[in-house]
């Protein structure tokens, strides 16, 4: 693993180019908050009128940047940035307009507009447990119907082609960024980054593989970099383990269906919450189980359970309290 470093600077670079690039058909919404979502950098490269500061509005932040994406008809890059949390909980509104868009026709049909959710999952700093962005999966999840892309990247590298992906095609987009130093994600036993500035984004990427495995990781967002180093750790024990990592939704069907047939068993890893026995399985642990339920293959899931009380020192702690380590990724493996 490289150094480790926030993916938030991976996305901030890509915003700064394409505002540097095309000042005039860019167009940046935010609740005062640039510094953290690191959107500031892009937003000092555009025209006067073209970068809008709300105070703390989240709602209304959303409905201008929906508003914004009828400027005109041709390509033209709307972005708001705020909290993931904040996007839970009180800017569902902004969302509803691409599903009441979905309606119309034309120009009218959709939105082209991404909503920045930064700060995603468990990785806020030292914030509250109360700050933390927990059902950050599931939101993207309801309103995929309306999206051209979901974007979750596990580091700063991935994090810039989602932006550049997302700049370049019309549509609504959500992009969900951790917050906290992450390793950057290298091909196995170098020190190669596992991307690249010109590759193109695909909604998934084989971090490990072994001729031999009958064990794949799916992996959301930030904690790929555990499940390249439990792949790693069960390697060393002489068992191999594939882990495929998820990069955004949607995930095209022959996906699932190539793991269903070449694997006989599945662990899946997100930092959001998957649900309890009494609430029943949710955000991508629910979406691969629903794929893979004919197939018999058998599944275990990490992610966050009953949220109700944890650590809010880190995210580490966070994790650990969860279950959400290598060596219990190892045991899952080898069990």
């Amino acid at each position: 693993m490289d150094k480790p470093v926030t993916p938030r600077a991976g996305s901030e670079l890509a915003y700064a180019a394409v505002a540097k690039k095309y000042p005039q058909n860019c167009f940046f919404v935010s609740c005062d908050l640039n510094p953290s979502t690191k959107l500031g950098k892009a937003a000092a490269l555009v025209p006067p009128g073209h970068s809008l500061e709300l105070s703390i509005q989240e709602l209304t932040g959303t409905l201008v940047a929906d508003g914004l994406s009828f400027m005109q008809a041709g390509p033209q890059l709307n972005v708001f940035a705020t909290f993931a949390a904040f996007m839970e909980g009180i800017a569902r509104e902004g969302f509803e307009m691409w599903r009441y868009q979905r309606n119309l026709d034309g120009r009218n049909e959709g939105l082209n507009v991404i909503m920045h959710l930064s700060h995603v999952g468990a990785c806020t700093g030292r914030d509250h447990f109360s700050g933390w962005s927990l059902d950050w999966v599931n939101l993207a999840l309801g309103y995929l119907p309306f999206l051209r892309r979901f974007y979750a990247p596990s580091d700063a590298r991935n994090a810039f082609l989602a932006v550049k992906d997302a700049a370049g095609s019309m549509g609504g987009h959500i992009l969900a960024i951790p917050r906290d130093n992450l390793p950057v994600l290298t091909k196995p036993g170098t020190s190669e980054p596992l991307w690249n500035a010109t590759d193109e984004w695909s909604p998934t990427t084989l971090l490990r593989s072994s001729s031999e495995s009958r064990v794949a990781i799916l992996s959301l967002g930030a904690p790929s970099y555990l499940a390249a180093e439990a792949a790693d750790a069960a390697a060393a024990k002489g068992v191999g383990v594939d882990v495929h990592v998820i990069n955004g939704f949607p995930v095209p069907q022959a996906f699932f269906a190539e793991i269903a047939g070449r694997y006989s068993r599945v662990i899946t890893i997100e930092d959001g919450l998957i649900g309890t026995v009494d609430s029943g399985l949710r955000g991508f642990a629910a979406l691969a189980a629903s794929q893979l339920y004919r197939s018999g293959v058998p599944l275990e899931h990490f992610g966050i359970t009953d949220p109700g009380v944890a650590p809010s020192d880190h995210f580490f702690k966070v994790w650990e309290h969860y279950g959400m380590t290598v060596p219990a990724l190892v045991s899952a493996i080898l069990s």
